[in-house]
């Protein structure tokens, strides 16, 4: 008989777990670890939501320095994957000291009035009353205009800009096809059938990745603009190729394309309930004025608008699950895990599992009134050595795009009963209608 530190908690089938995802839906992680515990074994990969566990995995630097196997074979298989967040030891560092100082809380300050800006002039494009079809879509469009200004240095009247913002977004929408996606829960006989699409797919992401890399290459930076974060520059300046710059400038786009899901999600809760779209605007128009913009120095005064970003952010994680290695034997309770076992960590379990939260599917930005009860119970941008660089930028980011669209539209959403996507990167499962409707 195993000792019960041996022991292995069994998860449930490939199959099970996919019933659960189609029948559940956004609870469906929720339910995985109510029925199975915190921490279960699935395909070989130890599954948790153990919030002690995930404190170990991401603060003790021997389980931070060797990437997932997940993520080095996605390197292999996914056109353009290689950057930053996949990679490890030197490559990564080479990188993080290209990229890191662009990310600092007083150089991410001193974007906040160009990224302003950038919206402004995108959102005066909406009319009086204007119906969007797409609000996800509508959001990608918005956050391209200034990271395409302040993030890559371009003036977006260009040809050439506007070739590469157009590149970066079909691409990205390319991957999210649902025939030909590769962050399933596991792997199933089912996704045999769909070979012939995902060689079809990675055929035409190919071809477009060689269009992106000649793209990239042809680009030059407008001294104009260059007043943000400047990636093309700093990139190319470090010494990197072309093709090392085209795969980092997708991997940044990654992530501003995660946040424009985070942002949606945002602008979905106003929608049902407009209490807060009241609140949140009297408290931006109070402490900012109707012209006046945030900065990090500034997110103090504004209480109501914290809170609910947090809400938004422990609600919408922009991944269900991230992967972990461990470094060395690791306990935790009753677990032993050995050196080099695969972990996930599922986020949003983590943020929605009922022995860390009160009433934890019910949106309520007020319960960040008070810090979560259970450490690590919360972290949309992960801890430690590998916690997410761009944290300053993307809550600035959230908080600038929240101030121009609230003080100057309300916002009406037409569908209020839309799940998400069956899929670790999620996505609302379809479209999301909206008005916008200009304020007197």
């Amino acid at each position: 008989m195993p000792s019960p530190l041996s022991a292995k908690p069994k998860g449930p089938g490939v199959q099970e777990a996919q019933r659960l995802i189609q029948s559940h839906k956004n609870g469906a992680w929720t339910e995985l670890v109510q029925r199975y515990g915190k921490s279960f074994y699935y395909q070989g990969t130890l599954v948790t939501c153990d919030a002690q566990l995930v404190e170990q995995l991401l603060m003790q630097r021997v389980h931070t320095r060797t990437r997932s196997l997940v993520y080095k074979k996605l390197n292999q298989i996914i056109p353009l994957a290689p950057g930053l967040l996949f990679m490890d030891e030197e490559p990564w560092q080479r990188r993080l000291q290209a990229i890191m100082p662009a990310f600092t809380k007083a150089r991410v300050d001193t974007y906040a009035g160009y990224m302003h800006d950038c919206i402004v002039r995108y959102v005066e494009q909406w009319g009086t009353t204007t119906t969007i079809p797409d609000l996800y879509c509508e959001m990608v469009h918005l956050n391209a205009e200034h990271l395409f200004r302040a993030g890559l240095g371009l003036d977006i009247q260009t040809e050439c800009a506007r070739e590469l913002g157009k590149a970066l977004i079909d691409y990205k929408f390319d991957l999210m096809d649902p025939n030909a996606r590769l962050d399933w829960f596991g792997f199933s006989e089912k996704q045999l059938w769909r070979l012939p699409q995902f060689v079809k797919a990675q055929w035409r992401r190919r071809q477009k990745v060689r269009q992106l890399r000649k793209v990239v290459e042809t680009v030059k930076v407008d001294n104009r603009c260059a007043q943000g974060l400047n990636w093309l520059q700093t990139l190319r300046e470090a010494g990197f190729s072309n093709e090392e710059v085209t795969n980092e400038v997708n991997h940044l786009y990654g992530a501003y394309n995660a946040l424009d899901y985070a942002i949606t999600g945002a602008f979905y809760e106003l929608g049902k309930h407009p209490e807060w779209t009241v609140l949140l605007r009297n408290e931006l128009s109070e402490v900012l004025g109707p012209e006046g913009y945030p900065t990090r120095d500034t997110f103090q005064a504004l209480p109501h608008t914290l809170r609910f970003m947090k809400e938004v952010f422990r609600c919408y994680p922009v991944s269900m699950g991230v992967s972990r290695r461990t470094g060395e034997e690791l306990r935790v309770g009753e677990l032993t895990l050995p050196a080099g076992q695969e972990v996930l960590v599922l986020l949003h379990a983590l943020h929605h599992h009922p022995d860390y939260w009160d009433q934890p599917d019910v949106f309520n930005p007020d319960r960040w009134k008070e810090e979560p009860r259970v450490p690590y119970a919360y972290v949309p941008f992960l801890k430690g050595p590998r916690h997410c660089i761009g944290r300053h930028l993307a809550e600035l980011n959230f908080v600038l795009v929240l101030n121009v669209v609230l003080q100057r539209f309300d916002i009406q959403v037409h569908d209020r009963e839309v799940a998400l996507a069956p899929y670790m990167m999620p996505r609302f499962e379809r479209e999301l209608a909206c008005t916008f409707t200009r304020l007197n």
